[in-house]
């Protein structure tokens, strides 16, 4: 799985950089060309199946499941970074969300 919590920030923010102009180059007109194909299906109905219109939409929801995908590593990245900033500014608490600051409030319990 993606464990950026170990790797340098340069590499998240380059990770970080490179998902979001992945994200952008393959939505770019994604809604549009799903719009066409629902319509033209609708109009021409079996005969748009016949001419490969199902396949198509097939391949634009595999596209979409692609440009998820990199939204999700784009909000993992950006969630690590944040977290790195508000420890390093000092104000850890405020960086954590759920387990990690479960763990971080029961480390610091048992060190007191």
């Amino acid at each position: 799985m993606l464990n950026v919590t170990r790797w340098p920030a340069l590499a998240v923010i380059a990770l970080a950089g490179l998902s979001a102009v992945a994200l952008a180059f393959i939505s770019v007109n994604l809604f549009a060309i799903a719009m066409a194909n629902f319509d033209f299906i609708q109009r021409h109905g079996l005969v748009a199946l016949r001419e490969g219109a199902l396949v198509q939409l097939l391949q634009l929801t595999g596209t979409g499941l692609v440009a998820l995908t990199c939204y999700l590593v784009f909000k993992i990245c950006e969630a690590e970074l944040v977290f790195r900033y508000f420890r390093w500014a000092g104000r850890v608490e405020a960086g954590m969300t759920g387990r990690r600051q479960l763990r971080f409030r029961r480390e610091r319990k048992d060190k007191t």
